[in-house]
C-alpha cells in the first residue's frame, strides 16, 4: 500500500511538471466561455447553405421553396440562374444544389420519381440531410392537392370541398402540428423532442473541445512514461514484483488529471452554457469514462511502445483523426455506413454522441 502511494504521488507530480495539463486548465474553460456566449448569440456559430434553382413563377415550385426549414444551421438560397448555382456548387460556395425538374407537377397527383436533380462537389458532406429537408418540402407542399384530388375522386369536385381542405391545413399550420416529433426511450416513456440540429452541433463541439483536450493531455504526457521505462524502471518493477501496482497508481494519476481538466471544462459550460449540457451526474458520468478509458491508453502505450518518437509521429494524426471521426461535428453514419462503424473505435465518438 505503501509503494501504491508513493507512486501515486510521484505520478501526479510527473502530470504536473508538464505544461499541457495547465495550458488544458486555462485554455479549455476560456474556449467553452466564448464559445457558450457565441452559440447563444442569433447568428449560428455554424451555416451550411444549399441552393434550390427553381421557377419562382410556379405557384408549386414557390411553395416547395417556402415550405424548406428556416433555421440558422442550415439555410436555402434561391436561384433563378442555373449556371451560377452550379458554379457556387462547384467552387464550395454552397454545400450542394437542388434542380425543380419541370415534372414536379406530378407530385400533385402522388407520383415523386424524378422530381429534383441533386447537385454535389468533392467538398459535399451532408447532401443526405439536406435531401430529407427537400422531400419533406415537396411532400408538403403537394399534400393539400393529393388530398383534394383524392377526396374529389370520392365525394365529386366542389367549391365547399376545396374550401374545406384549405382550412383544415390552415388549422394544422397554426396548431403546428406538421412533423412534431415524439421520441419514446427504450422504458415506453414519451420524452421531450429532439433539439434542433444547430444545438446537437453545438454539443457535439462542446464535448468534443473536452475531449480532444483530454486527448491531448494523454498524447503529451505518455512519452514521460515510456521514456521512462525504456531506461530500465520497467524491468526493475518486474523483478521486484511492483509492476502492477505501479500501473494502476499510474493509471489513477492520469485518470485524476485528465477528469480535472475536463471537469474545468464542464464547470465553465454549466455557468456559460447549460442549456448544452445533460444532467450533471450524467455528464460526469460520461466524462470520468472517457478519462477513465484514456488513462488506460496511456498505461498501455507506456508498458507496450519501445520509443516515445511512435507518440511524435503521429500524434498530431491521432488528435486530427479523432476530430474527422470521433463524432465532434456529425455523425459520419449519416452519411456513410461505413464511416458509422469506424467512428466506434474512437472513445471521443461515444462521448460526443451520448
Amino acid at each position: 500500500m505503501r509503494f501504491f502511494a508513493v507512486s501515486l504521488v510521484l505520478n501526479i507530480k510527473k502530470l504536473l511538471m508538464r505544461r499541457a495539463i495547465w495550458c488544458g486548465l486555462a485554455v479549455l474553460p476560456v474556449i467553452i466561455v466564448f464559445g457558450g456566449i457565441f452559440v447563444q448569440s442569433e447568428n449560428s456559430a455554424i451555416t451550411i447553405t444549399a441552393g434550390i434553382y427553381f421557377n419562382h413563377d410556379n405557384p408549386l415550385e414557390t411553395a416547395i421553396f417556402d415550405a424548406l426549414p428556416k433555421g440558422s444551421f442550415t439555410r436555402f438560397a434561391a436561384y433563378d440562374d442555373l449556371e451560377a448555382m452550379l458554379e457556387d456548387v462547384r467552387l464550395g460556395r454552397i454545400e450542394c444544389g437542388y434542380i425543380i425538374n419541370p415534372n414536379v407537377e406530378n407530385a400533385m397527383q402522388g407520383d415523386f420519381a424524378g422530381l429534383v436533380t441533386l447537385v454535389t462537389s468533392p467538398r459535399t458532406m451532408v447532401a443526405p440531410i439536406f435531401n430529407d429537408m427537400v422531400a419533406a418540402a415537396i411532400l408538403r407542399a403537394s399534400a393539400e392537392y393529393i388530398i383534394t384530388d383524392g377526396l374529389i375522386g370520392f365525394f365529386g369536385k366542389s367549391d365547399e370541398l376545396h374550401y374545406f381542405v384549405d382550412w383544415q391545413f390552415e388549422a394544422y399550420e397554426q396548431m403546428d402540428i406538421f412533423m412534431t416529433p415524439l421520441f419514446v426511450d427504450m422504458g415506453g416513456g414519451a420524452q421531450e423532442p429532439q433539439p434542433g440540429l444547430a444545438e446537437i452541433t453545438a454539443r457535439r463541439m462542446l464535448r468534443g473541445a473536452i475531449g480532444i483536450t483530454i486527448h491531448i493531455l494523454m498524447l503529451f504526457a505518455a512519452p514521460i512514461f515510456i521514456d521512462e521505462r525504456r531506461n530500465g524502471l520497467q524491468k526493475a518493477l518486474s523483478i521486484h514484483g511492483k509492476l502492477a501496482v505501479y500501473d494502476f497508481s499510474l493509471w489513477v494519476a492520469a485518470f485524476l488529471a485528465m477528469l480535472a481538466v475536463g471537469a474545468a471544462g464542464l464547470a465553465s459550460a454549466a455557468i456559460f452554457a447549460p442549456y448544452l449540457l445533460a444532467e450533471m451526474q450524467v455528464e460526469v458520468a460520461t466524462l470520468a469514462a472517457l478519462s477513465a478509458t484514456c488513462a488506460i491508453l496511456l498505461v498501455l502505450a507506456s508498458r507496450l511502445l519501445k520509443s516515445s518518437k511512435v507518440i511524435q509521429s503521429f500524434g498530431l494524426f491521432i488528435i486530427i483523426a479523432n476530430i474527422a471521426l470521433g463524432g465532434v461535428i456529425l455523425d459520419l453514419a449519416e452519411i456513410n455506413p461505413q464511416l458509422g462503424y469506424l467512428q466506434r473505435f474512437f472513445p471521443l465518438f461515444w462521448y460526443t454522441s451520448f
